[in-house]
């Protein structure tokens, strides 16, 4: 595959965005510095991206400042931030709800977005994000984006390491190399003191949109805890930690990530009893992450339910179904559409 490279324009500036697949949507909000073309040339990320693009358009943009926009930008905000994705999604999505994947600092503004604009999401899946980085001292944040304007190349070096914990030497050469190319010394300081400053724990109980929030267990540059508080912020949220210690979704294992987000990303309808099935709305979201492969734990962690309750949700539904295995219950279910 090939992603096709487009610019559209915010507040006079260019603004770069890239497409690749074909089929519904699937927007993944800007991080904290990128580069669509330097991206594209890593194996492991566009390994990553051109799997959603067997069933998905994937988009993704680089912010006003960095990447193969104008570099010439403002001080940034989470509004502003806001308003480029927006911008993105109107070249396009038109007036079609779409569903967007927020990785890190991305859900920043991709909540302030679906929380102005909830007809415009059908849903969001934030991975590796939070609310607030309030676990930061002011003085250890002052002193971090000091040390990125001041000395860029041995900070990018120093922050490859921490978002890939288990590079190599090489690979974190390249890494450092690849963010230096993305943004200027002042771009990813002015970024970083953003995504550390910014505060949506007010703003989260108002976006409604059915979410999934998943986070690395190990994640070292945003600990797990930042993502139960985002999950249990959002009213409509669904939390699944994942094995690993890296930052980057194309990092670990990607079997587990892929099974975390079955379901979640089709089009059909949510776990909803619509008039004909004899489930009941939980055990129909509990059927889907059956169908997931998540046991009976996994899927109690997620739902933030007892084991025991779990448990007496799939007997219910292999009764209801007139199953008798969890794969029967999940085969039957998919061939009527239940889920």
């Amino acid at each position: 595959m090939e992603q096709e490279i487009r610019f559209c324009e915010l507040d006079g500036r260019r603004l770069a965005y890239a497409t690749v697949g074909e089929g519904p949507l699937l927007v993944f909000g800007a991080r904290w510095i990128t580069h669509l073309e330097d991206e594209w040339a890593m194996p492991e990320v566009r390994s990553f991206f051109e799997q959603f693009a067997q069933s998905h358009r994937v988009v993704r943009y680089d912010r006003l400042g960095v990447g193969l926009s104008d570099r010439d930008a403002p001080a940034p905000s989470v509004a502003d931030e806001a308003r480029a994705l927006q911008t993105v999604l109107g070249e396009v999505a038109g007036g079609e709800p779409v569903v967007l994947f927020a990785c890190s600092c991305a859900g920043l503004s991709t909540a302030a977005f679906a929380a102005a604009h909830p007809e415009r999401v059908s849903r969001i899946v934030f991975f590796g994000g939070y609310a607030s980085r309030d676990d930061v001292p002011e003085a250890t944040r002052r002193s971090l984006v000091d040390f990125v304007r001041t000395n860029w190349p041995l900070a990018s070096q120093m922050l490859a390491g921490l978002l890939a914990p288990h590079a190599s030497g090489d690979e974190i050469a390249r890494l450092s190399a690849h963010k230096r190319r993305s943004a200027t010394a002042d771009a990813a300081a002015a970024f970083l003191e953003l995504d550390l400053t910014a505060d949506q724990r007010d703003l989260l109980p108002l976006v409604t949109t059915p979410a999934l929030v998943l986070h690395r267990r190990g994640d070292r540059a945003v600990p797990v805890r930042h993502g139960r508080e985002l999950a249990a912020l959002l009213p409509n949220a669904r939390f699944v930690t994942l094995n690993g210690d890296a930052h980057f979704p194309w990092l670990d294992d990607q079997r587990e990530l892929r099974r975390a987000l079955a379901g979640f990303l089709d089009d059909g309808p949510g776990p909803a009893v619509d008039g004909t099935s004899p489930l009941t709305a939980r055990e129909t979201e509990v059927l889907r992450l059956v169908a997931s492969g998540l046991s009976n734990r996994e899927i109690a962690s997620s739902l933030v339910l007892s084991e025991h309750t779990v448990h007496r949700h799939v007997a219910n539904i292999l009764r209801k179904l007139a199953q008798s295995s969890r794969a029967a219950a999940t085969a039957h279910a998919t061939r009527v559409g239940l889920i």
